[in-house]
């Protein structure tokens, strides 16, 4: 039964190895649409609704409007128009 066992323990594995690797990419994938702000890869700054490429940016490069609100309890940047922290559940103003 060893031969069996390690056959058996070898699947199992590679089946939960796999499992991970599709959860984590799920994950990963919804991460960045919502802080990408869609299923596109760039977002529109709020103010002027130019295409914005770069998710570090904290001000529009066009307009300079606000692109980033801040958790006063956590410190943790969203991007405008998040509603709630998802770390505290604090209104984000």
């Amino acid at each position: 039964m060893g031969l069996f066992d390690r056959v058996v323990g070898s699947v199992k594995s590679n089946l939960e190895w796999k499992a991970g690797n599709e959860i984590s990419s799920g994950i990963a994938s919804g991460v960045s649409k919502v802080i990408g702000g869609g299923s596109d890869k760039s977002r529109k700054c709020p103010k002027c609704k130019k295409p914005v490429t770069d998710s570090a940016l904290k001000f529009c490069p066009e307009c300079g409007a606000k692109l980033m609100v801040t958790c006063a309890q956590c410190n943790i940047d969203y991007q405008v128009g998040t509603k709630f922290c998802t770390q505290c559940g604090q209104a984000l103003k």
